[in-house]
């Protein structure tokens, strides 16, 4: 059995007679072979592929081939749940359908979605207090019963979190293979599927949390393909970070007193008491540190300084932490078995929490920004890496013989220097494909004789007005799209009056979930939706649902978050432009995400108008333009009135 795109991809092909809704598009072909090449040469790639190029089988085709001739493994990895199910669901059992070949798949996910039989089980016998949480217990008993999986999302109703964190799969808590339930394990007998399967379905967090440790998470594979790739650098940021909040301490609080619990009749009582003691004075400690903090969290975010890290770093926590370690070290037995596998585990948690204090508290890691935050109403210390490329090609890309990056966004002004720069990925074959839909014909891009500058006093006025222009000459079906939440809402304050009047709908982010607004959008044809951050991507509004895109101003990221702060600084530091190199880059990504919410299908037509005249104006605005698909270009903010015949 040897790959041939055009056998399976072109219009003759095996998917031409299969697949129902099977187009024939040259770009896909293209990539599945890159792809292969990439895979058969050991190399690393990076491929752009336009929207509707159909990069999902493009790439999973050549990988299904490679690994089952070369009987090896590959993963992909993708940023959201969305995609990483629909390929599980969708694309693969397909595949497994009509090619010619037997392959094996496998999905994989954080080991806090899977149930512990071990926890479950003690819970039930009574030492756990949160089974009032669920309404029907018998329900959830028999699920535990009869699942396959433990996958949380299975189960056939939501489990409360206060009762899942008790239950989950955990790593600070599980003994692993010195587990009474180990052959029963969903988590680890998942783990031993995984190394005979040929592909593997995960997230690029799951990724490269197995990077960071060194590959004792996944098994060992040769190649990856890393989908929605634009998002890399974000989630390395976070990989790579280390955070104190009062969560973390919570949870070795209860993994302590879970331990203290099984340890009762195997240790001498001094150990259990002492143990006692220094979880309680630990817990308290914890709880006045952050409640001590929470004052001096004045902004979004406070940088960590010379000036103020006393306020934020005067705590006892190492000190409890290491007489935790003491009386650790005084468990001895005579053999190996589950206790002493739990001892172990919560030896290495506090292990991880204490190299997070030596890192965080002293702040002296020129390679890391520090600073304070609040988290869903709570204190939080965070240190993040100023780069990740170092610490992706040292983890990821000189690890694994072939990484193949792939996203509608990767090319800034048709290079991908930028990307390769900011990821570490020093040598890379590249290409980029262009999208199957004819733009020229089916997009318009205007910027409005009307647009402003974003310090023109009057710019809240100038972007409602063109606003409501673009909806009266839609009939609906508009996003706009904010990079802050202050224009948003004074823009739609300023709107909503002139809405009642015409009999137009407005949703806004924040005024419900991100899905529930989705749909109502989709619901009402005479509405426009309001979003900023999450709604630049991952939106796919096909027809005539959504016919023009507003980008209120371009997507520069806000200097004012430390991590990004600091790359500013480090680029100005080594003789860089950091706007040029650094901001720029990012918001022409950015940009391009948003203008790739219009045009979803072979049929769709719309406009994108962007409201910020320094596209046209300013010297960096050309490499934005040049970025941009093909779509037709007007000033005149009337012409999107020809698009749809009226």
């Amino acid at each position: 059995m040897s790959f041939n795109a055009e056998e399976l991809l072109g219009p003759t092909g095996l998917l031409a007679n299969t697949l129902a809704n099977y187009e024939y598009r040259p770009e896909q072909i293209e990539m599945s072979n890159h792809v292969y090449q990439a895979l058969q040469n050991e190399a690393h790639g990076v491929i752009e592929a336009g929207t509707g190029v159909g990069k999902s089988l493009a790439y999973l085709l050549p990988l299904i081939y490679h690994t089952v001739e070369e009987k090896k493994l590959a993963i992909v990895a993708t940023h959201t749940i969305i995609l990483q199910e629909q390929l599980f669901q969708k694309d693969i059992p397909f595949l497994q359908k009509v090619l010619p070949c037997q392959f094996k798949a496998e999905v994989f996910k954080g080991r806090g979605n899977y149930l512990c039989l071990r926890q479950w089980n003690e819970l039930i016998q009574g030492r756990g207090n949160h089974l009032g949480f669920v309404d029907n217990l018998e329900l959830l008993n028999r699920w535990v019963n009869e699942t396959t999986t433990g996958d949380y999302s299975e189960a056939p109703f939501i489990i409360p979190w206060e009762l899942w964190s008790e239950i989950r799969c955990e790593k600070e808590s599980c003994p692993e293979e010195l587990c009474s339930y180990f052959s029963k394990c969903f988590y680890w007998n998942l783990r031993h599927r995984l190394a005979k399967a040929h592909l593997i379905i995960t997230n690029q967090a799951m990724l490269l949390a197995d990077a960071r440790a060194e590959g004792r998470v996944l098994p060992a594979c040769e190649g990856v393909v890393i989908d929605e790739a634009h998002n890399l650098e974000e989630v390395a940021t976070s990989a790579y970070s280390h955070e104190l909040k009062r969560a973390g301490f919570l949870a070795y609080y209860r993994t302590g007193a879970q331990l203290q619990s099984i340890l009762r009749d195997v240790v001498p009582e001094y150990i259990i008491q002492d143990l006692h003691l220094i979880l309680d004075e630990l817990i308290k400690e914890a709880a006045q540190y952050f409640s001590h903090m929470e004052p001096f969290i004045t902004g979004y975010t406070v940088p960590l300084t010379d000036q103020n890290r006393l306020h934020f770093t005067q705590t006892s926590l190492p000190k409890h932490l290491k007489d935790i370690q003491d009386v650790l070290k005084e468990c001895n037995f005579d053999e190996e078995g589950e206790v002493s596998g739990l001892v172990e585990q919560f030896a290495a948690f506090t292990e991880r929490l204490l190299t997070t204090l030596d890192l965080v508290l002293p702040g002296n890691d020129k390679s890391y920004a520090y600073w304070a935050e609040m988290q869903n109403g709570e204190p939080c210390l965070v240190a993040a890496p100023i780069e990740v490329g170092s610490l992706l090609q040292e983890t990821l890309f000189a690890q694994t013989p072939s990484v193949i990056l792939t996203s509608a966004t990767l090319s800034t002004n048709q290079s991908f220097d930028y990307i390769q720069s900011q990821l570490g990925l020093t040598e890379a074959s590249g290409l980029i494909l262009g999208s199957p839909f004819a733009y020229d014909k089916q997009a318009l891009l205007c910027i409005p004789r009307e647009a402003k500058h974003p310090n023109h006093p009057r710019y809240t006025h100038y972007v409602a007005y063109l606003i409501l222009r673009t909806l009266a000459l839609t009939q609906g079906g508009v996003l706009a799209l904010f990079t802050s939440y202050s224009l948003m809402d004074e823009v739609a304050d300023t709107i909503y009056p002139k809405l009642d009047e015409v009999g137009y709908t407005l949703f806004k982010q924040g005024d419900g979930p991100r899905l529930g607004l989705i749909q109502d959008f989709q619901d009402e044809p005479r509405s426009l939706l309001f979003g900023t951050n999450s709604f630049w991507e991952g939106i796919d509004l096909p027809g005539d649902v959504l016919r023009a895109v507003v980008i209120t101003r371009l997507p520069f990221t806000s200097p004012d978050r430390p991590v990004t702060r600091a790359r500013l600084q480090a680029i100005e530091d080594s003789g860089g432009n950091p706007f040029l190199d650094y901001s720029v880059p990012q918001a022409i990504l950015r940009l391009k995400q948003g203008f790739g919410r219009l045009i979803r299908t072979k049929t769709d037509v719309g406009g994108v108008v962007i409201l910020d005249e320094r596209i046209l104006t300013a010297r960096y605005g050309a490499d934005f333009l040049a970025s941009l698909p093909p779509a037709r270009f007007s000033r005149d903010l009337d012409e999107l009135r020809l698009l749809f015949g009226d």
